[in-house]
C-alpha cells in the first residue's frame, strides 16, 4: 500500500480533524481537511483525493449524505472512495438518517473511533478501491 496516498477530512469539529490529521499523518498519509461540504467539493474539484473521510452532521443534520450524493453525481469525483464517519447512529438523529436509499460511500465508521480502527479501515478501503480501478482497466 502506498502510503503518499491523500486523504481528505470533511468535518466541522476541529479537535477531531486536528487528532485524525496527526493519526493519519503519522502512518505516512497527506491530509486536508474542509469545514462543510461546499468547501470539500471545491477542495476535490482543484485537487482530487485518493479517499475521503465524511461526517454526516456538519452545518446541517445530513450534510455529509448530500456531499455523498453529489459526488455520485459529478463524473470527476464518482470514483473517489468515501468512508463515512459519524456519531448520529448514537444521537436523537439517527431516525432521519436514510435507510431506504442507495449511499455513495464505500465503509461506515462510529465515532468514536480508536486510531488502529480509522488507519486498518482506511487501508482496507484503498486497497479494495485499487483491485476494483485495475480488473476496470
Amino acid at each position: 500500500m502506498d502510503k503518499g496516498k491523500s486523504i481528505l477530512v470533511i468535518d466541522d469539529d476541529p479537535i477531531f480533524v486536528r487528532s485524525t490529521t496527526a493519526i493519519l499523518e503519522s502512518h505516512g498519509y497527506r491530509v486536508d481537511s474542509a469545514r462543510n461540504g461546499e468547501e470539500a467539493l471545491s477542495k476535490m474539484h482543484q485537487d482530487k483525493p485518493d479517499l475521503v473521510l465524511l461526517d454526516v452532521m456538519m452545518d446541517w443534520l445530513l450534510e455529509g449524505v448530500a456531499v455523498s450524493q453529489e459526488m455520485m453525481n459529478r463524473r470527476a469525483l464518482q470514483p473517489i472512495p468515501i468512508i463515512m464517519i459519524t456519531s448520529i447512529r448514537s444521537t436523537e438523529h439517527q431516525g432521519v438518517f436514510p435507510q431506504d436509499q442507495y449511499l455513495h460511500i464505500d465503509s461506515w465508521l462510529d465515532k468514536p473511533c480508536s486510531p488502529d480502527r480509522l488507519v486498518s479501515e482506511i487501508e482496507r478501503t484503498l486497497t479494495r478501491h485499487e483491485r476494483y480501478s485495475k480488473s476496470m482497466s
